[in-house]
């Protein structure tokens, strides 16, 4: 199974590549005053405002380091629900086993499926659909039905 492999907060992780449609540069965002802290903003996609969540600040609660390497991962929250999701660093697509992913060992985060290795490195599998907060999806959900 393919993955794309990023880096949060030092961290690796794995998304399942199906989950990713596209893979942009960091954008200016413009930033979305009341917001929840974890959304760094909105960026301009295609015409379109999409907001963008910080993977680094939904993992560990530090924000994303404007690095040159620093990426946006547009994804499907929800079903025509599109939302961008910051990585400080995304490495590469890399083929897993399912049947090598094993379960943390320890107690995780709700998002995090399992771990597999990667050469001497460990990468956490996350689950797309538990990354991103309710209170995000619902609010997607009422402005894409306001529209």
């Amino acid at each position: 199974m393919l993955f794309v492999t990023f880096k949060a907060s030092g961290t690796r992780f794995a998304l399942p590549a199906r989950s990713v449609d596209e893979i942009t540069p960091l954008v200016a965002l413009n930033l979305l005053p009341g917001a929840p802290d974890y959304l760094a903003g909105l960026m301009n996609h295609r015409g379109k405002s999409l907001p963008v969540a910080d993977m680094s600040l939904l993992f560990t609660g530090k924000a994303s380091r404007p690095w040159t390497s620093t990426r946006i991962m547009i994804v499907q929250a929800a079903p025509g629900l599109m939302l961008g999701l910051m990585a400080e660093r995304v490495l590469k697509a890399m083929e897993l086993d399912p049947d090598s992913i094993t379960p943390p060992g320890a107690p995780s985060a709700p998002y995090v499926l399992g771990v597999a290795t990667a050469g001497d490195e460990l990468v956490q599998v996350i689950e797309i659909e538990k990354i991103i907060p309710s209170d995000l999806i619902e609010s997607l959900k009422a402005a894409l039905e306001a529209a």
